[in-house]
């Protein structure tokens, strides 16, 4: 039995919660120092991208265990390929991830259209499409997280 599609909702969450670990800590980091040191070079110092260096390693390493970021784990759903299978790190961070940060840098209506796929039946966005790989629940029955809906 396949495992079921995890919804929509969940699915922004996570991608909201990732979102905001990776930029939160630098962006936090950076004020911090642009009030110690009010300088324009201050947000250009390397040591202001450090901390979403250690998000990125943070998100590989918990993505490489059980194919979830920390979004998805908190919700309860995972990313696996397309036939059920689980997905491998460099897929999910490659082809799923920094493809398409790639591409909405080129392309600023890219997200936007990779964004839309997803209220097709099969719940994949565009960048699952490239990737092969779709997103599931992870958590059986009578298990918590904070999925919601």
């Amino acid at each position: 039995m396949a495992p079921e599609l995890a919804t929509r909702r969940a699915r922004l969450a996570a991608s909201l919660i990732d979102g905001a670990a990776l930029v939160l800590p630098s962006l936090l980091l950076g004020v911090l120092r642009c009030l110690a040191v009010p300088d324009e070079a201050a947000m250009k110092a390397p040591a202001v991208y450090a901390p979403a260096l250690l998000a990125l390693l943070v998100q590989a390493s918990l993505i490489r265990g059980t194919g979830a970021s920390l979004g998805k784990r908190l919700f309860g759903i995972r990313v696996v390929r397309s036939d059920g299978r689980p997905a491998g790190v460099w897929r999910i961070a490659l082809l799923r991830n920094a493809l398409p940060i790639a591409l909405c840098s080129y392309c600023g209506w890219f997200g936007l259209v990779d964004a839309l796929f997803i209220v097709g039946e099969d719940r994949r966005c565009l960048h699952d499409w490239v990737a092969g790989t779709r997103v599931v629940k992870a958590l059986g029955r009578g298990a918590r997280s904070l999925r919601g809906a």
